[in-house]
């Protein structure tokens, strides 16, 4: 599984986690309608482990569904994680978290064709801790 992929299937099983912590996720039984949700998060972390070839076009409908059904668990989304799965996703990032994000796929293209480590959280910390710097200081 490469470095993406894993964390991918990290956030999405860390998003389960927290939401289960919330309404309308935090009670049982569960209506039916949370109930599928969940099951459908389950299938999507199977495939993502299997490298199912469409895991990421599910993750795109299921976190789309989240948003538009659940507006109260938004914040508990990784940013990062709706310009990985892409697609419908893109559209819930602002301009400047695209540039970031645009940013974090040079940098990381660069260290992967040199054959560079690095960890996609800390470089994404650091992009954005550069980010908030560079545009404090125009303002």
């Amino acid at each position: 599984m490469n470095l993406r992929t894993q964390y991918i299937l990290e956030s999405f099983t860390e998003l389960k986690k927290r939401m289960l912590e919330h309404a309308p996720f935090d009670v049982e039984p569960l209506a039916e309608e949370e109930a599928d949700f969940l099951q459908k998060w389950q299938e999507l972390l199977k495939e993502a482990e299997s490298l199912s070839a469409d895991y990421l076009f599910n993750a795109q409908e299921l976190l789309a569904r989240l948003i538009r059904c659940y507006p109260n668990l938004t914040t508990l989304i990784r940013r990062e994680l709706l310009w990985f799965v892409g697609g419908e996703c893109l559209h819930f990032l602002g301009d400047e978290e695209l540039d970031l994000y645009q940013n974090f796929e040079e940098i990381a293209y660069e260290y992967e064709q040199n054959g560079k480590d690095y960890d996609i959280a800390n470089l994404i910390t650091t992009l954005r801790e550069k980010s908030q710097t560079s545009g404090s200081t125009t303002h």
